[in-house]
């Protein structure tokens, strides 16, 4: 047995638990039925994992988020008109829309 191994036995379950888990992350999802179509999301995107793609919704297609790249930044949310982006968990929970106000405070130097 190596000293890893030790020292990880040696600890709390909870310890345990806590360093081995990945970290939760919500991602953007799109509701096409919202979407416009109109490109803001995918301009304000800093990974640049949003693009718009065609659609028979609507004439400028919808957003499609790459759900690998996404960050989990907010700023599609927070920028997009129509509310048609939410930061969703992967336990299925969304964000809290006081965590998007608290973000904007932050952005605009209110902290």
């Amino acid at each position: 047995m190596n000293s890893y191994e030790e020292t990880a036995e040696s600890r709390s379950p909870e310890e345990v638990k806590g360093a081995r888990q990945p970290r939760k992350k919500a991602t953007a999802v799109v509701t096409v039925d919202l979407c416009t179509g109109c490109g803001i999301c995918a301009t304000v995107c800093p990974t640049s994992c949003i693009s718009i793609v065609e659609s028979e919704l609507n004439f400028n297609g919808v957003s499609y988020i790459d759900r690998q790249r996404c960050t989990g930044c907010n700023i599609c949310v927070i920028d997009c008109p129509w509310f048609a982006i939410e930061m969703i968990y992967p336990d299925g929970t969304k964000k809290e829309p006081a965590e998007y106000e608290r973000q904007l405070q932050k952005q605009r130097g209110y902290r």
